[in-house]
C-alpha cells in the first residue's frame, strides 16, 4: 500500500500529524495536540512557494499558453498549467482557512503533508465540538482540505466524522447538507472567504444530521444472519474475494472492540461500524489518492452509504 508522501532530501516524510495520533504509515513527525497554521507549515515541510514559469520548445521558443509550476525550495518543475491557472501557495491556503473559521493564528489543524512529490498537498482542520454518541462514542468533525500544483485537482474541502476511539473516518451521504466546498484554480482566493464560511455552517448543519442518522442506526435491532445478509447482498461480485470481503465483515461484527462494547452492538449503528472499520483498516489501496477518493466518494463511501439505508429500511 503505497503512502505516496513526499520524501525530503533528510529521509523524513513530508508530514505533521497532530493530537498524538501516529499515521498508518508511520511517517512523518508526530506531536502532541493541535496546530497552528505556521506550525503545521514548518513541521510537514511544506514552507515553500510556487511560481509558473514559460515553457519552451527543444528550438527556446516559447509554448503558447503553456506554464510549468515550479517550487521555491529546490526549483523543482511539479507540473504544467494553462495561462490562467492561479497558483495557491500552501502559506495562503492555511491562511485563507484560518480567515474562513476566524481562528486566525489559532491551533486547529491536526496533519498537513505533501503528497506525489510536492504536486498535492493536503491539510485537516479541526472544527466544532466533540459529540459523543450514545453519551460515550466521542466524534470530532473535520474539513480534509486537499489543494494541487500541477493543475490535476481544485482546491477542496470535505467534511469528515472522526470516530475517537478507533480513528475511523465515518462519511455518511446526508441529502439535508452539503460536505463539499471546492474551487478550480481559474479565480483568486481573494473574495471567496464568504463563500467559503456559507458552506463551512453547512458542516454544523452536517453534524447536526449525522447525529439524527445515528439516532435512527441505534435504533434498529441487528444480529450476525441480519448483518451479513445485507453485507453480501451488497458486495459486488468478485469470485472468491467476495467471500473472503463477508467473512472480514463478520469477524469484525462479532469481534471488533469499537463495535461490541460500543453503543452500536447489536444495532444498526454497529453495522456501520463495522463496515468502516473495514473500509478504513482492512482494505488495502494502491496510493492515498486512491485511498481518499474511496472514502470521501468511491467504494468505500458509496458501499457505508448503501449499508446505511438497507439497515434504516423498514426503521
Amino acid at each position: 500500500m503505497a503512502h505516496e508522501l513526499e520524501i525530503l532530501e533528510n529521509g523524513e516524510a513530508s508530514m505533521v500529524s497532530g493530537e498524538n495520533l501516529t499515521p498508518w504509515h508511520g511517517l512523518g513527525t508526530v506531536v502532541d495536540g493541535l496546530l497552528t497554521a505556521e506550525e503545521a507549515l514548518k513541521l510537514a515541510g511544506l514552507d515553500w512557494t510556487v511560481r509558473k514559469e514559460p515553457v519552451y520548445f527543444g528550438d527556446g521558443v516559447p509554448v503558447p499558453g503553456r506554464f510549468a509550476t515550479v517550487r521555491s525550495r529546490d526549483d523543482k518543475p511539479l507540473g504544467v498549467v494553462g495561462s490562467d491557472y492561479k497558483v495557491y501557495d500552501n502559506v495562503e491556503a492555511f491562511s485563507f482557512f484560518d480567515t474562513v473559521t476566524d481562528r486566525d493564528g489559532e491551533a486547529h489543524y491536526t496533519s498537513a503533508g505533501s503528497l506525489f512529490g510536492g504536486s498535492q498537498v493536503f491539510l485537516t482542520a479541526k472544527v466544532g465540538d466533540t459529540f459523543n454518541v450514545a453519551g460515550e462514542d466521542a466524534h470530532d468533525t473535520y474539513l480534509l482540505i486537499t489543494n494541487s500544483h500541477d493543475g490535476s485537482k481544485a482546491f477542496t474541502a470535505v467534511t469528515t466524522m472522526i470516530r475517537a476511539v478507533c480513528n475511523n473516518t465515518v462519511t455518511l451521504g446526508l441529502n439535508s447538507a452539503k460536505t463539499r466546498w471546492s474551487l478550480r484554480h481559474k479565480v483568486t482566493l481573494e473574495g471567496k472567504a464568504q463563500e467559503a464560511r456559507e458552506a463551512l455552517g453547512l458542516v454544523y448543519k452536517y453534524q447536526d444530521a449525522f447525529q439524527d442518522e445515528v439516532e435512527k442506526l441505534l435504533q434498529v435491532e441487528m444480529d450476525t444472519d441480519k448483518f451479513k445478509a445485507i453485507v453480501e447482498e451488497l458486495l459486488p461480485d468478485q469470485k472468491r474475494q467476495k467471500e473472503k470481503n463477508v467473512d472480514a465483515l463478520v469477524s469484525i461484527w462479532e469481534n471488533e472492540p469499537t463495535v461490541i462494547d460500543a453503543p452500536g452492538a447489536g444495532n444498526g449503528w454497529g453495522a456501520i461500524n463495522a463496515v468502516t472499520f473495514w473500509t478504513d483498516h482492512h482494505r488495502d489501496f494502491r496510493t492515498d489518492d486512491a485511498r481518499f477518493k474511496s472514502l470521501t466518494a468511491g467504494f468505500a463511501s458509496q458501499f457505508r452509504n448503501k449499508v446505511r439505508d438497507a439497515v434504516l429500511v423498514g426503521a
